[in-house]
């Protein structure tokens, strides 16, 4: 009679298990509902049926799922129509049943020399001969149950890293949603910078004026202008914590990204600094400012005004050279930022570049 058999070897943490007729993970399976991660590595998954990859749709709505696997059918080199069309077939099946883009919370990675099985959660493992296929349930199947977060642990520390390492990550469509959403990031805070560059600096030059100077005699910053970088900062932050490294295999984009200089120009920016200071100033109410603790009788009205707008004058060139290199430490830290935008977006290129390889008919 088909059942499964377990066999003891380390009572309540690692059993062989070995069945027929059932799934030889089912307790993996049954801890779905608890878990909070769950991964997968499997020859195949099954071709038509559905439970399974069901089982594993549902526990993305609270656990990060990754799931690895081979494409049968799926050659290096084709020999004929009818092989090269299997194996697009498969790959199309694969692919579409598997699309992370479809559903959050997936990841999907494919190693065309996998024939591991594992399959675990945070709290028990199952690594034997069975696939992650309902045909499985139909051999007779042995493996080995290991229980417990500790032992678990273990597994994904050591064990993971390298099946993880030797799938190319699958994304669907979502590559060049990332790539758009990069170039919209950075496009944003170059509108941002720019507004503030216009104000801080001038064209010179005979007789084409193509030369961009810091405009230390008059240069124009409003507090708001400022504020509204350090917003842009922070938003784009939150969309790359949010858009990448909340995606599996996606993580390491965010950290191509110049954070360092993000907060080098929060600094930079910050109260009580040359440019926040300049940001800050405004000649008429500091003229004004002066004029009202003088004093001045109508008769003497002129002079004093000219004087207060003077010093207001002076009080702004004095706020212009303070801020000069800070201003210009601003713009070399953009500079950075944008560079490092665009070794991501090369990153994605590269990502998108290993993912046509899955498709090789």
């Amino acid at each position: 009679m088909d059942r499964t058999t377990i066999i003891p070897l380390i009572p309540g943490q690692i059993d062989i298990v070995t069945s027929k007729g059932e799934f030889n993970f089912q307790e993996v399976l049954d801890d779905f509902a608890n878990a909070e991660s769950i991964f997968v590595t499997t020859y195949n998954i099954s071709a038509r049926r559905k439970e399974l990859i069901r089982a594993l749709e549902a526990a993305t709505d609270h656990a990060e799922v990754r799931i690895i696997t081979n494409i049968p059918n799926r050659f290096e080199r084709y020999y004929g129509d009818s092989p090269r069309e299997r194996a697009s077939k498969s790959i199309e099946r694969y692919t579409q049943r598997l699309d992370p883009s479809n559903i959050e919370n997936l990841a999907t990675s494919f190693n065309f020399s996998n024939h591991s099985k594992v399959i675990m959660t945070e709290n028990i493992a199952y690594i034997g001969s069975a696939n992650y296929s309902e045909e499985s349930d139909h051999s007779r199947e042995t493996g080995v149950l290991i229980r417990g977060k500790d032992l678990v642990r273990v597994i994904s520390e050591y064990l993971l890293p390298i099946l993880i390492d030797e799938g190319i990550p699958y994304f669907g469509g979502m590559l060049d949603d990332k790539k758009i959403l990069l170039s919209f990031l950075l496009s944003r805070l170059e509108g941002a910078a720019s507004v503030i560059r216009d104000g801080l600096f001038t064209s010179v030059g005979h007789p084409l004026e193509d030369q961009e100077v810091y405009n230390i005699h008059d240069p124009f910053l409003m507090k708001s202008e400022l504020e509204g970088l350090v917003e842009v900062l922070d938003e784009i932050e939150d969309d790359l914590d949010n858009e990448f490294r909340e995606v599996a295999c996606l993580e390491h984009v965010a950290d191509l990204v110049d954070i360092d200089s993000f907060n080098a120009i929060r600094a930079l920016c910050d109260y009580d600094t040359p440019i926040h200071e300049l940001a800050e100033f405004d000649s008429v109410e500091y003229a004004s400012d002066i004029l009202s603790e003088q004093m001045v009788h109508n008769e003497d009205m002129n002079d004093a005004s000219q004087d207060a707008v003077d010093s207001a004058a002076e009080k702004h060139y004095d706020l212009a050279i303070a801020a000069e290199e800070p201003v210009n430490e601003l713009y070399k830290y953009l500079e950075q930022v944008r560079n490092s935008f665009q070794v991501a977006v090369n990153e994605i290129k590269r990502l998108e570049g290993q993912q046509a390889t899955i498709d090789n008919t």
